[in-house]
């Protein structure tokens, strides 16, 4: 019996990019603590967009995804918060 409920497939797809960001922050060893946090706070920040906002998801997933592929870098060692 599966309460809960049904995700949509964008709703799929911030979740999957939130476990990426994970295992790349985990992946970066003791530097990953400032990383996990960066992104619980931005994604915390954008919780209460309109799920039929579409646009600005989208939006914010490709932002996501940059700031993702240049935290996967080895030179990176972390991140700053502004």
């Amino acid at each position: 019996m599966n309460t809960a409920p049904r995700l949509s497939g964008l709703q799929r797809q911030v979740l999957s990019l939130y476990r990426t960001v994970l295992r790349t922050a985990r992946a970066k060893g003791q530097e990953a603590d400032p990383i996990v946090k960066f992104a619980r706070a931005e994604f915390e920040r954008y919780r209460q967009v309109d799920r039929k906002n579409y646009q600005l998801i989208e939006h914010l997933m490709r932002k996501a995804k940059r700031q993702l592929s240049l935290v996967e870098q080895k030179q990176v060692t972390g991140v700053k918060m502004l």
